[in-house]
């Protein structure tokens, strides 16, 4: 069953967490549902690698993407390296590989902004794989002050001079919030037809690369 939950989280002042996938299932995210930052109201999915495993999972994924198209406000995905787990992902069940295939879908085909975050828990040049097919990308880079190394570099260089504009890399997650904001911004000057046609060609080119 849904419920509500009015806990914060930083960096946003408010936020609403939505439990449940519709189906009796949980899901399991750090956090799903709405948030404000500043004036900005978005749709928020918190996670990590281990938290796209189970149906429930990408149905609650599925709610809050659909949340997101009907009340027309933009997505962040927060630690969610979605090219990664599409990649390894090999659904053990029929429900599984329909919540996948359905998920994904309508997460390309979303005519909101989609934005993706990452703080720093993930290999540095593993994230380049991550960057190709958001709308936009920000990075808090490592505390052990990690480089790019040649390979990553040319990979970076690949992206198309949209997806570089896109791309914010900070050193502290303090300064992530302000990227946040003024990535939406700029984001929202794009058509949604762009938006989505770019999405599509470049998720699947980054699916390619990472194989």
């Amino acid at each position: 069953m849904s419920s509500l939950n009015f806990n914060h989280h930083f960096p946003f002042e408010k936020t609403i967490q939505l439990y449940g996938d519709r189906a009796g299932g949980q899901g399991n995210f750090e956090f799903a549902g709405f948030a404000q930052l500043k004036e900005a109201k978005i749709v928020l999915l918190k996670g990590n690698t281990e938290s796209l495993k189970q149906p429930a999972d990408w149905r609650r994924f599925l709610r809050l993407i659909n949340l997101a198209q009907r009340l027309q406000k933009p997505l962040l995905l927060w630690n969610l390296p979605l090219v990664h787990i599409a990649t390894i992902q090999h659904p053990t069940s029929l429900a599984l590989g329909n919540a996948i295939q359905n998920t994904k879908l309508q997460l390309l085909k979303l005519p909101q902004p989609i934005i993706t975050f990452f703080d720093g828990n993930y290999e540095w040049n593993e994230l380049i794989r991550e960057l190709g097919w958001a709308d936009g990308s920000i990075i808090v880079k490592p505390e052990d002050g990690s480089i790019i190394v040649k390979p990553e570099k040319e990979k970076l260089s690949a992206l198309s001079k949209l997806k570089r504009q896109n791309l914010k890399i900070v050193r502290e997650q303090d300064d992530g919030p302000q990227q946040i904001l003024d990535l939406l911004q700029e984001v929202s000057k794009i058509s949604r037809e762009e938006l989505v046609v770019t999405r599509l060609e470049s998720f699947s080119l980054s699916v390619e690369n990472q194989r």
